[in-house]
């Protein structure tokens, strides 16, 4: 169960960095702000991006412990339930990384 917490909140950190390089380039070349203005695509880019990144690392798989499959997609939908996994895990390492900050500052 740790393991499965701990692998999904490295995977968060890692995919925020993959992340703020990503929209760094984006906004370099000026594209970032096109595709965040498309009505579906932008306020679902951070999933879309994590898709990209479950399925171009190859983790959809892996499974943490339990099924990620959703709806009965197969291989789809373990990468776009790892994806999920992934996204809603960013503020749970931000929550981790508070708390333990405050517990190093007493």
């Amino acid at each position: 169960m740790m393991a499965t917490i701990l692998t999904l909140i490295i995977l968060g950190m890692v995919f925020q960095g993959l992340l703020a390089v990503l929209n760094s380039i984006l906004d370099t070349v000026g594209v970032n702000s096109m595709l965040s203005n498309i009505p579906v695509v932008g306020s679902n880019l951070t999933l879309i991006w994590a898709y990209l990144f479950v399925v171009i690392s190859d983790i959809g798989g892996w499974g943490y412990g339990a099924s990620t499959e959703i709806l009965g997609l197969s291989d789809f939908g373990m990468d776009v339930g790892s994806a999920l996994a992934i996204t809603a895990f960013i503020p749970v390492k931000d929550a981790a990384i508070s708390a333990l900050s405050k517990g190093v500052a007493r």
